[in-house]
């Protein structure tokens, strides 16, 4: 099974070992990230301002479709993904709600055991919105903004490497 995006319709489509496609997600997914093995893709769905969204992970032999994070009792949710290795997962989690908390803090994910580990812990005056990972040394480079002023108008850009 191959996963195609259509970036205009923001459309995933799974097309079947036959030749067939049909719809795999149509509610604004973000566009899907192959694991280093090519056996597994990981989307959110949907990802958009202000709705909260899911993580899930898609197995490419199988077809199985699997629910890894969910929106949390503090409406914080998953808001961008990258694979550190063949299973595991750096994520960004953060409150799904509202203008200044447009990105989180990073998180690793198991994906067999679906253990979430919190990576770093910045209070809202940090916001995580990228990442950049070498898979070789485990590094992310990560990248955002922090906020300088209380009111929480006024940021400059913010970037720091951690170990994963």
């Amino acid at each position: 099974m191959k996963l195609e995006y259509d970036y205009d319709e923001q459309i995933i489509y799974l097309e079947k070992t036959d030749g067939a496609k049909e719809i795999l997600e149509d509610n604004f997914p973000s566009e899907p990230i192959i694991s280093p093995d090519k056996t597994r893709a990981v989307y959110i769905t949907p990802l958009e301002w202000e709705t909260l969204g899911s993580l899930y992970l898609f197995d490419l032999l199988s077809g199985e479709r699997i629910l890894l994070i969910g929106p949390d009792e503090s409406s914080n949710i998953p808001k961008g993904v990258k694979w550190i290795d063949n299973h595991t997962l750096a994520v960004i989690i953060g409150y799904g709600y509202g203008t200044i908390t447009i990105g989180g803090n990073v998180f690793t994910c198991n994906i067999e055991t679906r253990e979430v580990i919190q990576v770093t812990n910045y209070d809202s005056s940090v916001q995580i919105t990228g990442l950049n990972i070498d898979q070789n040394t485990k590094k992310a480079k990560l990248e955002g903004i922090r906020y300088v002023d209380e009111n929480l108008s006024e940021f400059e850009k913010f970037s720091q490497e951690v170990q994963l």
